[in-house]
């Protein structure tokens, strides 16, 4: 046979198989988009972007960086759709979503059943609450019983977090002791400046994002206990509860990437394997596991 013909047919076979490629790796979530969001041609993802390991900018830098941005590009690049950040603090991302502000709520939120009652969220990742210390005070506290008569922060909206410490609280009160004061504020650098001037005793937030935060300041902080969790919680990303295909093509297309190793590539990139989802689900808070 020509060697020109065979060049044609071995090109012709090669471009066959990056398009079957192309369509494969598009999967079933591609099917799910809604019109609106696919003439969009992008979703557009509210976050605090101060959330790292798993959704924050460097220092200077413009672009989103950390897990959940690595998840989401990915995903939109599957759903073949561009992927745009909306700066938002914590406690405006669920009025965000309402507002129409943007399609996705990211950046940290957890799923619960008081927060489903306005959102449906694509459940991706398993954290905790826990507590950091400044690394002189690492032997005074064990768990959040310790902090009766202290001070801590923590963000604003951070309703699963603080309902633990008003539990906490109510307990040290009943034996007599006095109340944890808890101060809520905008970003997870404005906690961490009060525990840096003695203001608060303890910042409480995401386990991955304080041991990150703790290891960019080598010996300066301390996670209380090691590994002390408040409680467990599920994050998640949250849509709006008429965005039911957008929130299905997201939830199809990570269940897609479990199964093909992506999502295992992307948590691991960033230190947070361990934290991975055995299965990809929707509105499964920590309290129906």
């Amino acid at each position: 046979m020509n060697q020109g013909i065979i060049r044609k047919l071995m090109l012709s076979a090669a471009m066959t198989a990056v398009f079957a490629a192309a369509g494969a790796q598009a999967g079933e979530g591609a099917k799910l988009v809604p019109d609106a969001v696919r003439q969009a041609g992008k979703i557009t993802v509210g976050s605090q972007q101060t959330f790292p390991p798993i959704e924050f900018r460097e220092p200077g830098a413009s672009e989103v960086t950390g897990a959940s941005s690595d998840l989401l590009h990915e995903i939109a690049k599957r759903l073949e759709l561009k992927l745009e950040y909306v700066q938002a603090e914590y406690a405006a991302l669920i009025p965000g979503i309402e507002a129409k502000r943007f399609d996705v709520a990211s950046g940290g939120i957890s799923d619960t059943e008081e927060r489903e009652q306005k959102l449906d969220f694509v459940n991706y990742m398993l954290s905790g609450g826990s507590a950091m210390v400044r690394a002189e005070d690492a032997d005074t506290y064990k768990t959040i019983a310790d902090f009766c008569g202290k001070s801590v922060a923590t963000l604003l909206g951070s309703r699963v977090i603080m309902a633990k410490v008003e539990e906490a609280s109510a307990a040290c009160t009943a034996k007599g002791g006095a109340e944890i004061r808890a101060e809520q504020l905008p970003s997870a650098p404005d906690a961490r400046m009060q525990l840096d001037l003695k203001r608060v005793d303890a910042y409480l937030g995401d386990f991955p994002a304080l041991v990150y935060m703790g290891g960019q300041f080598p010996g300066k902080y301390s996670i209380v206990g090691g590994t002390y969790m408040l409680t467990p919680y599920i994050t998640s990303w949250g849509l709006s509860k008429d965005n039911a295909g957008l929130r299905d093509a997201m939830k199809t297309t990570l269940q897609e990437m479990l199964a093909d190793g992506a999502y295992k590539t992307i948590m691991d990139k960033w230190g947070v394997g361990g934290a991975m989802l055995p299965e990809i689900t929707v509105n499964l808070p920590a309290s129906k596991r």
